[in-house]
C-alpha cells in the first residue's frame, strides 16, 4: 500500500510560486450531498480493508483506502490514482488529503477527553474535510448529529460512509444514519448548497489551514455556519513549512472578521508542533 506525504518542506520559492498560480486557473469540484444506500448493501465487501484507530481509550474502526476500492467507481477525477502519480496528499483542486487519518486528529480526540471542554450530546455538529471521519465518527458515538464534509465524492462514498457504517450496530443502523448526512465539494459549494439557515454548535476541523488562499471560504463558512454560542476547534501544525499556511496566519485572519474571536487551548510538547485552537464569536 502506498504511504502519501505532504511535501511541504521540499518546496522551494520557485515550486511555491508556481503553485499559486495554478491555484489562481483551479477549478474547485461543486458540492454534491451523498445519500448512504449502497455502502449498506456491500459493507461486508469494504470490512476486509478495515483498521483501527486507537486514542487512549477511544477505538474507531475505519476503512482504509485500496487500489480496488477506487478504481471501480466511476469518478470524473480518481484521488488514489493522482495520488499515486505525485506521491503528495495534495492536488489542486483535485484531491485533498482524504484517504488517510492525518496526527492532528488524534489530538482533537485527546484534548476532547482530557479537558472536558467539548459536550457533543444533542449537538448539531460539522465534521468539516472529514476525511475519513474520526472526528465525526467520535462525535456520534458520543450523541451528535454529525455532517461530515470533505473535498472529494470517492472519499466521501468508499471511506467516511463505510467507516460510519463499521461503527454502528446493526439494529441501530437506521436510526443513526437519520443523525448523519454527507457531502462532497469545494467549501465555497458546500456553504452554497446548505440550507438557510442551517448552523452547527460544533465545528471541528483538522489540519485544513495549510494553504492560505483558503482562508477566505473557510472562515465565510464559519461566520454562516456557526450558531450564536458555538464553538469551532481547528487542530493544526504551528506552521506548514513551503507552503506559508499556519496557525499565526489563521489567527490573523480570524481577527480582522471582526466577529470571531480564537484561543489557542492546546500545544503539543515535543515532535512537530502542533496546536488547537478554539473560535468563537464575540
Amino acid at each position: 500500500m502506498t504511504s502519501f506525504r505532504f511535501n511541504f518542506s521540499c518546496i522551494d520559492a520557485k515550486d511555491e510560486k508556481e503553485g499559486t498560480d495554478q491555484n489562481k486557473e483551479t477549478k474547485f469540484l461543486e458540492c454534491e450531498e451523498i445519500i448512504p444506500d449502497k455502502q449498506i448493501s456491500t459493507l461486508e465487501d469494504i470490512v476486509i480493508h478495515a483498521k483501527m484507530f486507537t486514542c487512549d481509550d477511544v477505538e474507531i474502526g475505519h476503512v482504509a483506502h485500496s487500489d480496488k476500492m477506487f478504481l471501480s467507481g466511476n469518478y470524473n477525477t480518481n484521488a488514489l490514482e493522482l495520488a499515486e502519480q505525485v506521491q503528495s496528499d495534495l492536488v489542486a483542486g483535485k484531491y485533498e488529503g482524504g484517504l488517510k487519518v492525518w496526527e492532528c486528529t488524534s489530538d482533537l480526540i485527546k484534548y476532547s477527553l482530557d479537558s472536558n471542554d467539548i459536550d457533543f450530546n444533542e449537538k448539531k455538529v460539522l465534521d468539516l474535510g472529514c476525511g475519513v471521519g474520526i472526528l465525526g465518527i467520535y462525535a456520534l458515538q458520543n450523541g451528535a448529529f454529525v455532517t461530515f464534509q470533505d473535498y472529494n465524492k470517492e472519499v466521501i462514498e468508499s471511506v467516511t460512509i463505510p467507516s460510519v457504517l463499521l461503527n454502528i450496530d446493526e439494529e441501530l443502523q437506521k436510526d443513526e444514519l437519520k443523525k448523519c448526512k454527507f457531502y462532497s465539494g469545494d467549501w465555497a459549494s458546500f456553504n452554497k448548497k446548505l440550507p438557510v439557515g442551517e448552523v452547527y454548535d460544533i465545528i471541528l476541523t483538522s489540519e485544513t489551514i495549510y494553504n492560505e488562499e483558503n482562508y477566505t471560504k473557510l472562515i465565510e463558512l464559519f461566520l454562516e455556519r456557526l450558531s450564536k454560542d458555538g464553538n469551532i476547534y481547528v487542530a493544526a501544525k504551528t506552521c506548514y513549512f513551503g507552503v506559508g499556511g499556519g496557525m499565526r496566519q489563521f489567527e490573523s485572519q480570524i481577527e480582522k472578521t471582526g466577529c470571531l474571536i480564537s484561543e489557542s487551548v492546546w500545544k503539543s510538547s515535543s515532535g512537530v508542533q502542533r496546536e488547537i485552537i478554539k473560535v468563537k464569536r464575540k
